[in-house]
């Protein structure tokens, strides 16, 4: 059996990954991580313990040879240099899930975005900083240290905004949750702009093919759709036949009043200029992504059955109902 060695693996992404993996039942499987999250996972899987920023817990696994190595949690460029300089020839490919929130946006002239357009830049002090805040950086460095290695077959997959079964961040579920439980909703007026979204099957099903897969190119948009808040909310209103009325607001309200893009609405970008082009990756693998209608199927039954319509803990965190209760009734009484 081929021998994988996946380093992270027990919160979302990884988690998902390995329940379609051991369904194959033709990989030797190995996690590293530092044991933190979901440790009773997996029992009848190798574990190394280990964190991938302390040399000495990295070479416990550049000491052995993998088949291929599967990088979930690579969000630090200096440990990923130090990682790849001790593991040379003991890996036969690498595949490196990036992100696509990394571009540099071309907010003017706003379009589906290639892999071949330009990702951020990185300063030194950006890349030996451990604030997370420099996460989009990090991750475009990351790439580019990668790319440097002259002998390493690797793939970079950079997926969207991951939605799915185990997503501990909350954001989508927000949006389902209002819709359940409440009668108005404070949307913006710019909830139809439109972002990438990556159904975690798959994103764990192009990981899959990336294993063994003559591929054309290293590098790979793996978005399912791009769609909006609006697009959401308004399926699901249709779906459960839903009185929610949405208050609109506008995005100067929104700021004079504190409301962040993305955090205290979740998903909310004002503007078209992230969104992304998946059509390399549907040629070069016959990929089939799936679709937006069976994805709200799949959420619904997830958020059912194991979330139960628990209050959502979004990350980060999201305006509180009393502060949306607040600004409706502003905006209901002309007050601003």
């Amino acid at each position: 059996m081929k021998k994988i060695l996946i380093i992270g693996g027990t919160r979302f992404v990884g988690r998902n990954l390995i329940e379609t993996l051991l369904l194959e039942k033709k990989y030797d499987i190995t996690l590293f991580n530092r044991g933190i999250t979901n440790p009773h996972l997996f029992p009848n899987i190798k574990k190394i313990k280990g964190d991938r920023k302390v040399k000495k817990d990295i070479q416990q696994i550049t000491s052995k040879n993998w088949d291929y190595i599967i990088d979930i949690s690579g969000y630090w460029p200096n440990a990923l240099e130090q990682q790849l300089s001790l593991q040379q020839g003991n890996v036969g490919k690498y595949i490196y899930i990036s992100t696509s929130s990394h571009y540099q946006f071309d907010i003017e002239n706003p379009h589906l975005i290639q892999e071949n357009e330009a990702i951020i830049p990185c300063t030194e002090e950006q890349k030996n900083s451990e604030e997370k805040k420099y996460y989009n950086q990090h991750k475009a460095e990351c790439e580019r240290i990668l790319q440097a290695q002259k002998d390493l077959n690797y793939i970079i997959l950079r997926p969207g905004l991951i939605i799915g079964k185990y997503d501990h961040t909350d954001r989508l579920y927000y949006w389902f949750h209002k819709m359940k439980s409440q009668e108005k909703i404070l949307v913006p007026d710019s909830y139809f702009c439109k972002i990438p979204y990556t159904n975690i099957n798959d994103l764990s099903q192009a990981i899959i093919q990336s294993l063994e897969i003559k591929n054309n190119f290293k590098i790979y948009n793996v978005s399912s759709f791009n769609c909006s808040i609006k697009d959401w909310i308004f399926a699901i209103k249709k779906l459960w036949n839903n009185s929610s009325e949405f208050i609109e607001a506008t995005t100067n309200f929104l700021k004079e009043n504190d409301v962040q893009q993305w955090s205290s609405l979740p998903l909310w970008l004002d503007g078209h200029f992230f969104v992304t082009d998946n059509s390399r990756i549907i040629k070069d693998y016959n990929f089939i992504f799936t679709s937006f209608e069976k994805t709200i199927e799949q959420l619904i039954r997830y958020y059912s059955e194991i979330k139960k319509w628990e209050t959502p803990n979004t990350i980060p965190a999201s305006l509180s109902f009393e502060k949306e209760k607040e600004l409706i009734f502003k905006l209901r009484n002309n007050e601003f």
